[in-house]
Protein backbone atom coordinates (compact mmCIF):
# COMPACT_ATOMS: atom_id res chain seq x y z
CA UNK A 1 0.00 0.00 0.00
CA UNK A 2 2.76 2.45 0.93
CA UNK A 3 4.79 1.47 -2.13
CA UNK A 4 1.79 1.99 -4.40
CA UNK A 5 1.06 5.41 -2.90
CA UNK A 6 4.69 6.43 -3.40
CA UNK A 7 4.68 5.34 -7.05
CA UNK A 8 1.47 7.24 -7.81
CA UNK A 9 2.74 10.34 -5.99
CA UNK A 10 6.00 10.29 -7.99
CA UNK A 11 4.04 9.85 -11.21
CA UNK A 12 1.91 12.91 -10.43
CA UNK A 13 5.03 14.90 -9.62
CA UNK A 14 6.49 13.94 -13.02
CA UNK A 15 3.30 15.22 -14.65
CA UNK A 16 2.77 18.46 -12.73
CA UNK A 17 6.27 19.80 -12.03
CA UNK A 18 7.19 20.33 -15.71
CA UNK A 19 3.81 21.94 -16.33
CA UNK A 20 4.16 24.45 -13.49
CA UNK A 21 7.74 25.22 -14.47
CA UNK A 22 7.00 25.55 -18.17
CA UNK A 23 5.62 29.09 -17.96
CA UNK A 24 7.89 31.84 -16.78
CA UNK A 25 7.01 35.48 -17.05
CA UNK A 26 9.38 38.43 -17.32
CA UNK A 27 8.24 41.83 -16.10
CA UNK A 28 8.83 44.49 -18.74
CA UNK A 29 7.34 47.36 -16.74
CA UNK A 30 5.52 48.28 -13.52
CA UNK A 31 2.63 50.73 -13.80
CA UNK A 32 1.76 52.84 -10.73
CA UNK A 33 -1.23 55.17 -10.84
CA UNK A 34 0.29 57.49 -8.25
CA UNK A 35 3.42 57.90 -10.39
CA UNK A 36 1.34 58.52 -13.53
CA UNK A 37 -0.66 61.13 -11.62
CA UNK A 38 2.52 62.80 -10.39
CA UNK A 39 3.76 62.97 -13.99
CA UNK A 40 0.46 64.58 -15.03
CA UNK A 41 -0.39 61.78 -17.46
CA UNK A 42 -3.80 60.65 -16.16
CA UNK A 43 -6.04 60.68 -19.24
CA UNK A 44 -9.24 59.33 -17.70
CA UNK A 45 -10.68 58.38 -14.35
CA UNK A 46 -9.67 59.47 -10.87
CA UNK A 47 -6.79 58.22 -8.73
CA UNK A 48 -8.01 57.16 -5.28
CA UNK A 49 -6.36 55.55 -2.24
CA UNK A 50 -7.91 52.68 -0.31
CA UNK A 51 -6.36 50.49 2.40
CA UNK A 52 -2.96 52.02 1.73
CA UNK A 53 -3.05 51.20 -1.99
CA UNK A 54 -3.69 53.44 -4.98
CA UNK A 55 -6.26 52.65 -7.66
CA UNK A 56 -7.76 54.27 -10.72
CA UNK A 57 -11.53 54.80 -10.48
CA UNK A 58 -13.75 55.17 -13.54
CA UNK A 59 -17.44 56.05 -13.13
CA UNK A 60 -20.16 56.28 -15.75
CA UNK A 61 -23.28 57.94 -14.29
CA UNK A 62 -25.30 57.91 -17.51
CA UNK A 63 -27.00 55.12 -19.44
CA UNK A 64 -25.09 55.87 -22.65
CA UNK A 65 -21.88 53.96 -23.57
CA UNK A 66 -18.49 55.53 -22.85
CA UNK A 67 -14.89 54.62 -23.65
CA UNK A 68 -12.34 55.92 -21.13
CA UNK A 69 -8.66 55.89 -22.02
CA UNK A 70 -6.83 55.04 -18.79
CA UNK A 71 -3.29 54.27 -19.93
CA UNK A 72 -0.88 55.01 -22.80
CA UNK A 73 2.56 53.38 -22.98
CA UNK A 74 4.85 54.91 -25.58
CA UNK A 75 7.62 52.65 -26.91
CA UNK A 76 6.94 49.76 -24.50
CA UNK A 77 9.94 47.72 -23.49
CA UNK A 78 8.78 44.55 -25.24
CA UNK A 79 11.36 42.28 -26.83
CA UNK A 80 9.46 38.98 -26.83
CA UNK A 81 6.71 37.98 -29.31
CA UNK A 82 4.16 37.50 -26.53
CA UNK A 83 3.18 40.03 -23.87
CA UNK A 84 0.21 41.24 -21.83
CA UNK A 85 -1.04 43.78 -19.34
CA UNK A 86 -1.78 42.12 -15.97
CA UNK A 87 -3.69 43.65 -13.08
CA UNK A 88 -6.60 43.55 -10.64
CA UNK A 89 -10.06 44.96 -11.27
CA UNK A 90 -13.16 45.56 -9.15
CA UNK A 91 -16.53 46.80 -10.38
CA UNK A 92 -19.97 47.70 -9.07
CA UNK A 93 -23.31 48.06 -10.82
CA UNK A 94 -21.99 47.71 -14.36
CA UNK A 95 -24.88 47.60 -16.80
CA UNK A 96 -24.69 45.05 -19.66
CA UNK A 97 -21.25 43.78 -20.71
CA UNK A 98 -18.38 46.18 -20.22
CA UNK A 99 -14.75 45.27 -20.84
CA UNK A 100 -11.14 46.36 -20.77
CA UNK A 101 -9.30 46.61 -24.04
CA UNK A 102 -5.70 47.11 -25.17
CA UNK A 103 -4.91 48.63 -28.55
CA UNK A 104 -1.53 47.56 -29.92
CA UNK A 105 -0.03 50.11 -32.32
CA UNK A 106 2.62 48.97 -34.80
CA UNK A 107 4.47 50.70 -37.61
CA UNK A 108 2.65 51.76 -40.79
CA UNK A 109 -0.45 52.72 -38.73
CA UNK A 110 -1.41 49.12 -38.03
CA UNK A 111 -3.55 48.55 -34.92
CA UNK A 112 -4.79 45.39 -33.21
CA UNK A 113 -6.80 44.96 -30.00
CA UNK A 114 -7.31 42.54 -27.12
CA UNK A 115 -10.53 42.64 -25.07
CA UNK A 116 -11.79 40.99 -21.91
CA UNK A 117 -14.98 39.60 -23.41
CA UNK A 118 -14.79 36.04 -22.02
CA UNK A 119 -17.38 34.35 -19.83
CA UNK A 120 -14.96 33.32 -17.09
CA UNK A 121 -11.34 33.53 -16.00
CA UNK A 122 -9.00 36.54 -16.17
CA UNK A 123 -10.48 37.62 -19.52
CA UNK A 124 -14.04 37.70 -18.22
CA UNK A 125 -16.16 40.71 -19.16
CA UNK A 126 -17.29 43.38 -16.67
CA UNK A 127 -20.93 43.06 -15.66
CA UNK A 128 -22.83 43.56 -12.41
CA UNK A 129 -20.61 43.69 -9.32
CA UNK A 130 -17.47 41.77 -8.44
CA UNK A 131 -14.77 42.00 -5.77
CA UNK A 132 -11.12 42.27 -6.74
CA UNK A 133 -10.07 39.72 -9.34
CA UNK A 134 -7.23 39.29 -11.80
CA UNK A 135 -7.51 40.31 -15.43
CA UNK A 136 -5.15 39.98 -18.40
CA UNK A 137 -4.95 41.66 -21.81
CA UNK A 138 -2.66 39.41 -23.90
CA UNK A 139 -1.25 39.88 -27.37
CA UNK A 140 1.17 38.01 -29.64
CA UNK A 141 2.88 39.29 -32.77
CA UNK A 142 5.30 38.12 -35.45
CA UNK A 143 8.59 39.54 -34.29
CA UNK A 144 10.32 39.12 -37.66
CA UNK A 145 7.58 40.76 -39.78
CA UNK A 146 6.20 43.58 -37.64
CA UNK A 147 8.73 44.20 -34.91
CA UNK A 148 7.72 45.28 -31.39
CA UNK A 149 4.74 47.61 -30.81
CA UNK A 150 5.25 51.37 -30.90
CA UNK A 151 2.48 52.14 -28.41
CA UNK A 152 -0.04 50.42 -26.13
CA UNK A 153 -3.34 52.04 -25.18
CA UNK A 154 -5.64 50.61 -22.49
CA UNK A 155 -9.32 51.62 -22.32
CA UNK A 156 -12.33 50.82 -20.16
CA UNK A 157 -15.53 50.45 -22.18
CA UNK A 158 -18.82 50.75 -20.29
CA UNK A 159 -22.11 50.34 -22.20
CA UNK A 160 -24.04 52.06 -19.40
CA UNK A 161 -23.84 53.03 -15.75
CA UNK A 162 -21.20 51.49 -13.55
CA UNK A 163 -18.07 51.96 -11.45
CA UNK A 164 -14.73 50.27 -12.18
CA UNK A 165 -11.57 50.30 -10.06
CA UNK A 166 -8.25 49.19 -11.56
CA UNK A 167 -5.24 48.35 -9.38
CA UNK A 168 -1.54 48.69 -10.23
CA UNK A 169 -0.62 47.08 -13.54
CA UNK A 170 2.31 45.15 -14.94
CA UNK A 171 3.52 44.67 -18.49
CA UNK A 172 4.93 41.14 -18.78
CA UNK A 173 6.42 39.29 -21.73
CA UNK A 174 7.02 35.65 -22.63
CA UNK A 175 9.38 33.58 -24.67
CA UNK A 176 8.42 32.17 -28.06
CA UNK A 177 5.97 29.26 -27.81
CA UNK A 178 4.58 30.17 -24.41
CA UNK A 179 0.88 30.81 -23.88
CA UNK A 180 0.49 34.20 -22.12
CA UNK A 181 -2.82 33.48 -20.33
CA UNK A 182 -1.39 30.24 -18.97
CA UNK A 183 1.61 32.08 -17.53
CA UNK A 184 -0.33 34.71 -15.60
CA UNK A 185 -3.24 33.69 -13.47
CA UNK A 186 -4.56 30.77 -15.51
CA UNK A 187 -2.95 27.63 -14.14
CA UNK A 188 -2.34 26.17 -17.60
CA UNK A 189 -3.59 26.45 -21.17
CA UNK A 190 -6.42 24.43 -22.73
CA UNK A 191 -3.87 22.36 -24.62
CA UNK A 192 -2.00 21.51 -21.43
CA UNK A 193 -5.33 20.71 -19.77
CA UNK A 194 -6.07 18.28 -22.59
CA UNK A 195 -2.71 16.57 -22.08
CA UNK A 196 -3.27 16.38 -18.33
CA UNK A 197 -6.73 14.91 -18.78
CA UNK A 198 -5.39 12.36 -21.24
CA UNK A 199 -2.49 11.35 -19.01
CA UNK A 200 -4.60 11.13 -15.86
CA UNK A 201 -7.41 9.31 -17.67
CA UNK A 202 -5.00 6.83 -19.25
CA UNK A 203 -3.25 6.20 -15.93
CA UNK A 204 -6.51 5.64 -14.07
CA UNK A 205 -7.78 3.45 -16.93
CA UNK A 206 -4.67 1.24 -16.79
CA UNK A 207 -4.95 0.99 -13.01
CA UNK A 208 -8.62 0.07 -13.33
CA UNK A 209 -7.72 -2.60 -15.87
CA UNK A 210 -5.21 -4.16 -13.48
CA UNK A 211 -7.76 -4.03 -10.67
CA UNK A 212 -10.33 -5.80 -12.85
CA UNK A 213 -7.79 -8.37 -14.03
CA UNK A 214 -6.44 -9.34 -10.62
CA UNK A 215 -9.74 -8.87 -8.80
CA UNK A 216 -11.62 -11.07 -11.27
CA UNK A 217 -9.10 -13.85 -10.74
CA UNK A 218 -9.00 -13.40 -6.99
CA UNK A 219 -5.28 -12.59 -6.95
CA UNK A 220 -3.11 -9.79 -5.49
CA UNK A 221 -5.71 -8.85 -2.89
CA UNK A 222 -3.56 -6.27 -1.10
CA UNK A 223 -2.69 -4.57 -4.37
CA UNK A 224 -6.30 -4.47 -5.58
CA UNK A 225 -7.87 -3.24 -2.34
CA UNK A 226 -5.05 -0.76 -1.78
CA UNK A 227 -5.35 0.55 -5.36
CA UNK A 228 -9.08 1.14 -4.95
CA UNK A 229 -8.48 3.09 -1.76
CA UNK A 230 -5.76 5.17 -3.43
CA UNK A 231 -8.06 5.76 -6.41
CA UNK A 232 -10.76 7.05 -4.07
CA UNK A 233 -8.32 9.42 -2.34
CA UNK A 234 -6.97 10.66 -5.69
CA UNK A 235 -10.53 11.20 -6.90
CA UNK A 236 -11.34 13.36 -3.90
CA UNK A 237 -8.09 15.30 -4.38
CA UNK A 238 -8.86 15.97 -8.05
CA UNK A 239 -12.40 17.06 -7.21
CA UNK A 240 -10.90 19.47 -4.66
CA UNK A 241 -8.60 20.88 -7.37
CA UNK A 242 -11.61 21.21 -9.66
CA UNK A 243 -13.56 23.07 -6.98
CA UNK A 244 -10.60 25.40 -6.30
CA UNK A 245 -10.29 26.10 -10.04
CA UNK A 246 -13.99 26.99 -10.26
CA UNK A 247 -13.71 29.28 -7.23
CA UNK A 248 -10.70 30.99 -8.84
CA UNK A 249 -12.69 31.41 -12.10
CA UNK A 250 -10.25 29.25 -14.04
CA UNK A 251 -11.27 28.41 -17.63
CA UNK A 252 -12.83 25.17 -18.86
CA UNK A 253 -9.49 23.59 -19.81
CA UNK A 254 -8.30 23.82 -16.17
CA UNK A 255 -11.20 22.50 -14.09
CA UNK A 256 -12.88 20.06 -16.50
CA UNK A 257 -10.12 17.35 -16.73
CA UNK A 258 -9.80 17.17 -12.95
CA UNK A 259 -13.55 17.24 -12.43
CA UNK A 260 -14.19 14.45 -14.94
CA UNK A 261 -11.34 12.15 -13.88
CA UNK A 262 -11.94 12.85 -10.17
CA UNK A 263 -15.62 12.01 -10.51
CA UNK A 264 -14.84 8.77 -12.35
CA UNK A 265 -12.25 7.78 -9.73
CA UNK A 266 -14.57 8.29 -6.77
CA UNK A 267 -17.58 6.62 -8.42
CA UNK A 268 -15.63 3.61 -9.73
CA UNK A 269 -13.75 3.03 -6.47
CA UNK A 270 -16.89 3.27 -4.35
CA UNK A 271 -18.83 1.01 -6.75
CA UNK A 272 -16.08 -1.61 -7.17
CA UNK A 273 -14.74 -1.93 -3.63
CA UNK A 274 -17.72 -3.83 -2.08
CA UNK A 275 -18.01 -6.28 -4.98
CA UNK A 276 -14.24 -6.88 -5.10
CA UNK A 277 -14.19 -7.57 -1.36
CA UNK A 278 -17.09 -10.01 -1.70
CA UNK A 279 -15.24 -11.68 -4.55
CA UNK A 280 -12.17 -12.27 -2.39
CA UNK A 281 -14.32 -13.47 0.52
CA UNK A 282 -16.05 -16.01 -1.73
CA UNK A 283 -12.72 -17.27 -3.03
CA UNK A 284 -11.34 -17.56 0.51
CA UNK A 285 -14.47 -19.41 1.60
CA UNK A 286 -14.13 -21.84 -1.28
CA UNK A 287 -10.50 -22.47 -0.39
CA UNK A 288 -11.45 -23.20 3.22
CA UNK A 289 -14.25 -25.54 2.09
CA UNK A 290 -11.83 -27.34 -0.21
CA UNK A 291 -9.33 -27.74 2.62
CA UNK A 292 -12.04 -29.08 4.95
CA UNK A 293 -13.20 -31.56 2.31
CA UNK A 294 -9.63 -32.76 1.78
Amino acid sequence: MKRLTTIIGLALCVVFVPVSAAFAEQTAGEISWSKIQADGKITGGQVVSEDGLTYLKVVNTESRPVTVKILTIENPNVGAPGYEIVGQVRYEGVEAKGYLEMWNHFSHNRRFFSRTLGDRGPMKHLEGSCDWRRFVLPFQFNKDKSGPPDKLVVNIVLPGRGTVLVGPLRLVQYANGEDPPAATGVWWSDRTGGWLGGILGTGIGCLGGLIGLFGGRGKARRFVIGSLKVMFILGLAMLAVCAAALIKSQPYGVWYPFGLVGLLCTILSVAMLPSIRRRYEIIELRKMEAMDTA
